[in-house]
């Protein structure tokens, strides 16, 4: 753990964006407010430092980052446990950032490793984010926020995907990096960042 994460937990900081992005949730699914503690325990727990809702440029649902998560707006517009599916994919990753670290966590772009080697492991990290998800999902459904009905309607979707997915989105990112000589973590969140987010 950094100085700044040991800063955090001492300080008890809020992941910065979460009262709005709890406040989205309840607004738009009003049955999740007696369950929002739980939610809010959930993503802090994660060592998430920042939430934000944007617009995408792109169809993807969420870019986690070492600093935090960017959520598609569009996410509003699922039934609930869809919702919460994305949701928990996407902090998945925090997780995994934690556990991991950023160095491990960015490898596929920045270490040594093949392009073949760095779609394998990105593909595994996104399966068990699905995993990681539905596995939360099974949570709500206990606790009775969602039902099982609602469950059978998740389909993980990693697991599905060709590993030549990922080679060429690594491929692509890494000689856009290249082009940009970009070499760092910060680098890497911005160039993803203003790459996917509309800005307004």
């Amino acid at each position: 753990m950094n100085i700044q994460e040991t800063i955090r937990r001492i300080l008890k900081e809020e992941t910065e964006g979460i009262r709005p992005f709890l406040y989205r949730i309840m607004s738009t699914y009003p049955e999740t407010e007696q369950y929002i503690d739980s939610i809010k325990s959930f993503i802090e727990n994660s060592n998430c430092k920042k939430i934000e809702v944007s617009k995408f440029k792109f169809p993807a649902m969420g870019l986690a980052m070492h600093n935090g998560v960017l959520f598609n707006d569009t996410i509003f517009n699922f039934p609930l446990s869809s919702f919460l599916f994305v949701m928990a994919h996407e902090i998945a990753h925090q997780y995994q950032y934690k556990k991991y670290g950023d160095d491990k966590m960015y490898e596929c772009y920045l270490g040594d490793i093949s392009v073949e080697e760095a779609a394998e492991t990105m593909k595994e990290v996104e399966i068990i984010a699905d995993e990681f998800a539905t596995r939360k999902l099974r949570e709500f459904i206990k606790m009775g926020l969602v039902s099982k009905d609602d469950n059978r309607k998740i389909n993980a979707m990693y697991r599905n995907v060709p590993v030549s997915h990922f080679e060429n989105l690594i491929s692509k990112t890494r000689d856009d990096l290249k082009q940009k000589n970009l070499k760092n973590f910060e680098d890497i969140t911005n160039y993803f960042y203003n790459m996917i987010k509309v800005n307004t």
